[in-house]
């Protein structure tokens, strides 16, 4: 027993002389990307209509509140909160924070101040005939987000106009002790009908509203810059991301300005992220600096879909170690079919070592779902995206040239095919003769702690191929393979043992096929971290 204790205190004395070398206010994980294991949590499902735009707020006590927009049960749109006390894997029933039966209201954030309160901005659209009135006002909560008040002379803004103008999308924060809040406005005062648009920014002075400050001049860009999302980075300055029109051959971008000291924001537009197919966007983004001094943000993309718009557009997040002037690691949270989306997100970090990714979806059914990120990689989960092909796409993984869809082929309820044990409702098979007669479907998973890790799928193949093998790579060792089974049967194929040492590694599977009769089906893949 003695010698046991010894061992255990000189363990702990090396773990925190460890944790001592470490930057202050740095967790011990992994630098580069980030690990999301496969499970997310649905946190509210209408019983019927939508729900949009969520937004988190860790409360002091712990507790998380969620707001969300709603038209659930029909008429006018609402700002709806849920509670969790479990750290997101609970939901209470919603309340109504801000309502109207006379306009729609939507756009809900939150904020908490030093003395508990909380607050949440929202817009509130009214429509009178032909006139349009925007309004962007302040709810308040003394007790814990439960009851919802009027916030005493906190309208923010409004504007009338002839047509849907008007001020939209604020965003609380903090620049040091004093409250202030971004926006957009493309009313008929700022753009006339040019369709542009600025952003604004004022502050709190304890009894209302300053006069507003042009954070981004849209209109002389020649740019519609919206949906304006800004917090302090570790260094001390502050980083706003937009959205942006102004980048010839795509709709929307992501833009970032940086500001000093969080008033003055007349620096340089820089670019966060263009579409990597022309005529596809990039909107909606958001950021959040990460417990371990790192920043993520996120935005929406149909840069994937065969589709075009927001309809079809997925989540998709990325991080930069250097306080916004590099980013990279992007990742799909949300991979959904090429009819649904994943919108309107949102981020928050709980801790020094995870984040939680929030969106709105109707795949497959209308939903705010969260998934969480890992700075330290956890232990027996599966890290593989979209690892059962349920959105009847690649979405989430790697392909290459015309691979997809002509040789890499969808499968199961849409012709009928048997799926892998417990497979759910479609898998993929790597098949056809057509170009290059090879096909390979593959994805990178970053964040990953050094240590030992265990690649598994689901397999089958007619055989006769030149090669069809399953593989795993760039992990800091040499690359291993194995071959597919032959047989008609799923047959559960495993490489253990895997040794990871630079924070990554890329799982794949590949064939060459030499007649237009062979397959290689591949299922209910997993990426599993065992030692």
């Amino acid at each position: 027993m003695g010698k046991s204790v010894q061992t255990v205190t000189r363990i702990l004395l090396l773990v925190a002389l460890i944790a001592g070398m470490l930057p202050a206010g740095f967790a011990a994980a992994s630098t580069a990307g980030m690990a999301w294991p496969t499970d997310s949590i649905t946190a509210y499902a209408p019983s019927s209509g939508g729900v949009w735009y969520p937004r988190l707020l860790k409360l002091n006590n712990g507790d998380w509140l969620l707001s969300f927009d709603s038209n659930e049960g029909g008429g006018r749109v609402k700002v709806k909160v849920i509670r969790s006390t479990d750290g997101g894997q609970t939901w209470s029933s919603p309340v109504d924070a801000a309502s109207n039966p006379s306009g729609d209201c939507a756009n809900g954030q939150m904020i908490q101040l030093a003395n508990g309160h909380i607050w949440l901005a929202y817009r509130d659209v009214v429509k009178s005939g032909g006139t349009y009135y925007t309004y962007l006002k302040v709810r308040v909560s003394t007790d814990g987000g439960s009851t919802w008040s009027d916030l005493a002379n906190g309208q923010i803004a409004a504007e009338t106009a002839n047509s849907f103008q008007g001020v939209w999308e604020p965003h609380l924060g903090m620049i040091g002790n004093t409250i202030a809040v971004m926006y957009a406005n493309d009313s008929p005062n700022v753009a006339g009908s040019s369709g542009k648009q600025n952003l604004y920014m004022k502050t709190w002075n304890g009894s209302g509203w300053s006069s507003a400050s042009l954070v981004s001049d849209g209109v002389s860009a020649g740019s519609r810059d919206g949906m304006p999302v800004w917090t302090r980075m570790s260094d001390g300055r502050y980083i706003l991301v937009f959205e942006a029109s102004d980048q010839s051959g795509y709709p929307f971008v992501i833009r970032y300005k940086i500001s000093d000291d969080g008033y003055n924001w007349s620096g340089p537009r820089q670019t966060l992220y263009i579409p990597t197919r022309p005529g596809k966007k990039a909107g909606a983004p958001f950021v959040v600096k990460l417990g371990d001094g790192r920043l993520m943000a996120s935005f929406q993309t149909d840069e994937d879909s065969p589709n075009t718009g927001d309809a079809y557009s997925s989540m998709r997040t990325m991080i930069s170690a250097d306080n916004g002037a590099t980013w990279g690691y992007k990742f799909n949270p949300y991979p959904v079919s090429d009819t649904t989306s994943a919108n309107w997100n949102a981020l928050m970090a709980i801790d020094s070592t995870r984040v939680v990714a929030a969106t709105s979806t109707d795949f497959p059914s209308s939903r705010i779902v969260l998934r969480f990120g890992n700075a330290v990689t956890p232990f027996h989960v599966n890290l593989a995206n979209n690892w059962g092909f349920e959105t009847a796409n690649v979405n989430g993984w790697t392909t290459y040239g015309d691979d997809y869809p002509n040789r890499i082929l969808i499968h199961g309820l849409n012709d009928g095919i048997a799926r892998a044990p417990g497979g759910g409702d479609y898998f993929v098979g790597l098949s056809g003769t057509s170009g290059p007669a090879t096909a390979y479907v593959g994805q990178t998973i970053t964040g990953l702690d050094n240590g030992v890790y265990m690649m598994r799928a689901y397999l089958r193949s007619s055989g006769g191929q030149n090669a069809a093998y399953m593989e795993v790579k760039d992990y800091g060792g040499s690359a291993q393979t194995v071959n597919f089974p032959v047989t008609t049967t799923w047959t559960q194929i495993s490489i253990t043992g895997i040794n990871v040492t630079n924070g990554q590694a890329t799982i794949g599977f590949y064939a060459s096929m030499s007649h237009p009769s062979q397959w290689a089906d591949i299922d209910n893949v997993e990426w599993i971290r065992t030692n």
